[in-house]
């Protein structure tokens, strides 16, 4: 319970420090054209969180010492099953499986969360658009994308695993820009509640009903998907060019996720295609 605890006031804390300068996106605002309920994504969120949960499990441990042999055991898990230059050469373990099963692994509870939360705001449109097993094949496409180019485009690779959805969420953020990019967000964003204050206290005082401080600011989608690939763009181009990796943090497989949303036609249902093309409203 203890342990739990930590685990929660640690969450609270990152999200605190990770939305107070930077907006996180939360929700989709619009609605969707096809009414489907998004039950795929839910699913990739499951089976995200029961990977963590069953691999790791802090909380079924009750003192420090068995808590670290668990921790031992899911970093033997990560060189297993995480993916990484040499693995696909070597002839024990999954090999080339590893760019998929590293899609279902994370480091910590921050890392889950971010990017569950991040695919619940862009994966339910990207789901409907596509349909559901559509939608899961574009999603391991764009993780594949990722990994290979996070491994393939970086020169300074020193052979260590990575692991994360982050990749294959780049590529349903990127596909979200391409077929939505007139769509707004709903972010959870500290500093925007004050910026927005002035606005919200005129429209108060005009008869609107409104909160004048409110934490979730609606924004632009264009605005927030064109901020997250500038943010891994720059770092990425500095490790090619350079050949110097940037902290733990696989920019290069973002970027090359983002990317793969090029792919997102291949996948869409054939009526949304042919509106996408006629210049039609999605």
């Amino acid at each position: 319970m203890c342990l739990l605890f930590t685990f929660l006031f640690s969450l609270l804390f990152y999200l605190f420090l990770n939305t107070l300068t930077y907006p996180m996106p939360v929700n989709d605002a619009g609605s969707i054209r096809y009414r489907t309920f998004p039950w795929m994504t839910l699913v990739l969120i499951v089976v995200n969180t029961l990977v963590f949960m069953a691999w790791i499990a802090p909380d079924r441990y009750s003192d420090a010492s068995l808590y670290e042999e668990a921790v031992r055991s899911y970093t033997t898990k990560v060189w297993e099953f995480g993916y990484r230059e040499t693995v696909v050469r070597q002839p024990t373990g999954i090999g080339a499986l590893s760019t998929f099963t590293n899609m279902f692994m994370h480091a910590d509870l921050w890392h889950l969360f971010s990017n569950m939360v991040y695919l619940w705001a862009f994966g339910r449109r990207i789901e409907d658009a596509c349909g559901h097993w559509r939608f899961l094949a574009f999603y391991l496409f764009a993780g594949m994308v990722a990994n290979v180019g996070g491994v393939l485009l970086n020169p300074a690779s020193d052979d260590l695993p990575g692991i994360g959805a982050s990749g294959a969420i780049a590529g349903v953020m990127g596909a979200y820009l391409l077929l939505f990019p007139g769509a707004r967000i709903v972010t959870l964003w500290g500093i925007g509640a004050f910026l927005r204050m002035p606005a919200a206290l005129i429209r108060r005082l005009g008869g609107e009903r409104v909160r004048i401080l409110s934490p979730l600011i609606s924004l632009p989608a264009w605005l927030v998907l064109i901020a997250f690939a500038v943010q891994n763009a720059v770092p990425s181009l500095e490790t090619i060019m350079r050949g110097s990796d940037s902290g733990g943090v696989n920019y290069l497989a973002h970027l090359t996720g983002f990317l793969a949303a090029l792919a997102i036609f291949l996948f869409v249902r054939k009526d949304l295609l042919m509106r996408y093309i006629t210049g039609r409203s999605l």
